[in-house]
């Protein structure tokens, strides 16, 4: 499938304001296996045409960070991601893939999956997080979606 969005417009996208559709809340539900979470929501620009935007996000370990995975989708289509990997990758020539620790993920669907700038790991040395309600709140905040979250408590 033909991405409608090109690497400059998903950029303008991902600045402008967004919010949660009226009435709808941020729900987290339990996955399938295991006493972790997951949500999914379809935020929309405060101002501006309809874009078909997806964020969703996973703990799958509720009370280890180190679990935790965020992505934004433009057209089913996952255009950022934030997560964690513990003893970073290399690819086969040794060139470091995904650095260790908190990353954020740039992908492009405009190019081919082989192409190496397709889904581009940069370091996010000082993203730290408490818990999973945290997590949400960092990384909505990096894509600037108001969750609509005004008051102050726990998860759950």
């Amino acid at each position: 499938m033909k991405q409608p969005y090109k690497p400059h417009q998903i950029e303008e996208f991902l600045r402008l304001e967004k919010c949660l559709p009226p009435g709808d809340t941020l729900e987290l539900e339990k996955m399938s296996k295991g006493a972790g979470r997951h949500f999914e929501t379809r935020p929309q620009l405060l101002d501006g045409p309809f874009v078909d935007m997806r964020y969703l996000g996973k703990a799958p370990e509720l009370d280890n960070p180190e679990t935790y995975d965020a992505s934004f989708l433009m057209a089913n289509q996952r255009v950022r991601g934030v997560g964690f990997e513990a003893i970073g990758r290399r690819n086969f020539r040794f060139k470091e893939r995904v650095p260790k620790g908190w990353h954020l993920n740039v992908c492009d669907p405009n190019l081919p999956t082989n192409d190496p700038k397709q889904n581009v790991h940069h370091p996010l040395p000082d993203f730290k997080t408490t818990d999973f309600r945290d997590f949400i709140n960092q990384t909505a905040k990096m894509w600037n979606i108001d969750l609509g979250w005004e008051w102050e408590g726990g998860l759950f």
